[in-house]
């Protein structure tokens, strides 16, 4: 990606620099979870990195979980809003033994495919934004960068107990918060 930037200072290109080497593949990743194109994918980096651009004074510590968590968010909902709009393109059927997978139904205990179904993405990131952030933060590194409870906790600098425990909380309260914006 070649990104012509004017920034105001040296210590503003060398921390956009930083992110982008850091979290370049990281951001590629989240992207083609979503979108499940890599050219796609890469689109939506590039957008997210010239939102981060934008946004850089926002970001003061580059190692941050609170940096990675909004690097993510970021590049989540570009990607999601990608996708949003490539599901609003009409799409030719050519072949129905192609997308014969597609057509199965989703299993009812799929707990993500049916908050999925009730919930629209941006329902769902307005849910969990009103999360504590730490609750949030610990979630988000959970299940959107899929690190483990010592990972987190190392991460945060808290115990591996107390990443389980606010874990379990966070899921429980997701849950009634899920169901009361469902009804």
């Amino acid at each position: 990606m070649i990104l012509i930037f004017a920034f105001a200072e040296v210590s503003e290109r060398d921390k956009f620099e930083y992110l982008y080497r850091k979290y370049k593949n990281l951001l590629y990743f989240k992207a083609w979870e979503i979108l499940r194109d890599p050219m796609e994918a890469e689109d939506a980096v590039s957008e997210t990195f010239i939102r981060v651009y934008r946004n850089l004074d926002k970001i003061d510590d580059p190692d941050s979980p609170r940096c990675v968590a909004f690097l993510g968010t970021i590049a989540r909902n570009v990607a999601l809003t990608m996708a949003k709009k490539r599901s609003a393109m009409p799409v030719l059927v050519e072949d129905n033994e192609s997308n014969a997978a597609y057509d199965e139904p989703a299993d009812p205990l799929d707990l993500e495919a049916t908050v999925i179904d009730k919930l629209s993405a941006e329902q769902l990131v307005l849910i969990v934004n009103r999360l504590d952030e730490q609750s949030r933060t610990i979630f988000v590194l959970k299940y959107s960068y899929d690190l483990s409870h010592r990972e987190i906790a190392v991460q945060l600098g808290i115990t591996e107990n107390n990443v389980t425990v606010k874990l379990h909380r966070t899921r429980k309260k997701l849950a009634e918060m899920i169901n009361a914006a469902a009804l």
